[in-house]
């Protein structure tokens, strides 16, 4: 039915004939997308055609996530899934395994995507808890990334969906505009802004510091669900006191008490990082949000 697909597009299979999901009423291809910050992108490039149904609500975490009976019955009326990858929403790798039509697209390694490696040594890095993968999955936060993921999004529904194959494209468009601007922007805030080295819950923002020349010290656990041990926070706090570090960043989708333990009798200051839109209203402009409250979030207590 769809022809011969990239690589980064697999097969999806229907789980249940006749499932009940509430899709847009107009004709559009039914899509699934596995976590806010890609929905919001996806969501852009479908204005006025449809709505893509989102999995993973932007207060939990993709790393911990298990699929709800309405998640399954989404996926068996799904006509395109996207997802990042296997590094990032495990939680889909056994379903969409078992599936047999429809598509899939895998985002992480598709062409034109940029990667970030993560070291496996060393007091400041880690290889972010999938055994021994190295890449960053948090691919969403370069907007070079942003923008190729909204082509790759235009592309396939375009061809899934030639009837409004031209609004896809117009969309793509307004999109690519609002994504000039908000790199302006950021890139505007970030180089008035000391960059002095700061340490992070876990090794998410490879991507945004790329772009935007920021200098993480470290990240203090290996995954965001395992609790450190003894030794790696003495390190951090070792760490901390050795590089007179301004800023420890948590994050919203895990309790704070890791970060507030590290933090605690030093000078250093516990604010907050969020890579998916914990609090934001999902949509087209998440995405924006997000980034723009990235940048805010790192000029402020770094500045202060």
């Amino acid at each position: 039915m769809f022809g011969k697909m990239p690589r980064y597009i697999s097969a999806l299979a229907i789980l249940a004939l006749g499932a009940t999901v509430a899709w847009p009423a107009l004709a559009a291809p039914k899509v699934v997308v596995s976590i806010a910050p890609l929905h919001s992108l996806v969501a852009a490039v479908m204005e006025g055609v449809g709505e893509p149904v989102l999995l993973v609500p932007p207060s939990a975490s993709p790393h911990a996530f298990s699929l709800r009976p309405s998640d399954a019955q989404a996926l068996a009326n799904a006509d395109i899934v996207f997802r990042v990858g296997a590094d990032m929403e495990t939680f889909l790798d056994k379903p969409l395994a078992a599936l047999a039509s429809g598509i899939v697209v895998t985002l992480d390694g598709a062409p034109g995507i940029t990667e970030q490696s993560i070291a496996t040594d060393g007091a400041s890095d880690h290889n972010h808890g999938h055994d021994d993968h190295t890449s960053d999955p948090h691919i969403w936060l370069s907007i070079a990334n942003a923008r190729r993921i909204a082509e790759i999004a235009a592309e396939t529904l375009g061809d899934s969906d030639g009837e409004n194959a031209q609004t896809y494209s117009q969309n793509l468009a307004t999109l690519d505009r609002r994504l000039d601007s908000l790199q302006r922007d950021l890139e505007t805030r970030l180089s008035t802004t000391q960059t002095p080295p700061y340490i992070v819950l876990h090794d998410a923002y490879r991507h945004f510091e790329a772009e935007f020349g920021l200098q993480r010290a470290a990240a203090i656990a290996l995954s965001p669900e395992r609790r450190p041990g003894a030794r790696r926070l003495r390190e951090i706090r070792d760490l901390l006191v050795a590089e007179d570090i301004k800023c420890v960043f948590a994050e919203p989708q895990f309790p704070n008490a890791i970060a507030a333990t590290v933090v605690d009798g030093t000078n250093a200051r516990l604010a907050e990082l969020d890579p998916i839109g914990a609090d934001l209203a999902i949509g087209p402009d998440l995405y924006f949000d997000l980034m723009n409250n990235l940048g805010r979030a790192l000029s402020d207590c770094l500045s202060g």
